[in-house]
């Protein structure tokens, strides 16, 4: 198996929209992780994850209290890098767009928070 690669690791606040160039080709495992809060006791939070503007997932967790940066459950998505490489020969390989946005209304993220997306293929 390949080294993962690291799409993102920053500091929020969200959105966070990062291109990458990946020379890989088929199945893929996307892991999500990071935090977010809200002003607002007793609701859902989270974050959504979007591949080239399609939402492929959401990570989420209840917040019983305000005020107080929470961890989101991580994700390990699937997605299919399905793009051809480019040029003559081909060897340019394909860029994707990932997208960390807030999940719903609820949901506050600033410096505080930290986001680290990591590629399996």
């Amino acid at each position: 198996m390949a080294q993962p690669q690291v799409i993102i690791s920053q500091q929020g606040p969200l959105p966070i929209t990062v291109t990458v160039q990946t020379g890989s080709v088929g199945p893929a495992t996307l892991v999500v992780a990071g935090s977010v809060w809200s002003p607002t006791a007793n609701v859902d939070i989270g974050m959504s994850i979007s591949m080239d503007g399609a939402l492929i997932g959401n990570s989420t967790i209840y917040s019983n209290g305000p005020d107080t940066h929470r961890t989101t459950v991580p994700m390990h998505l699937l997605v299919t890098l399905d793009k051809p490489f480019t040029g003559d020969p081909p060897d340019v390989a394909p860029t994707y767009t990932f997208e960390l946005t807030a999940a719903n209304g609820n949901t506050a993220s600033d410096e505080n928070d930290f986001y680290q997306v990591l590629l399996l293929a």
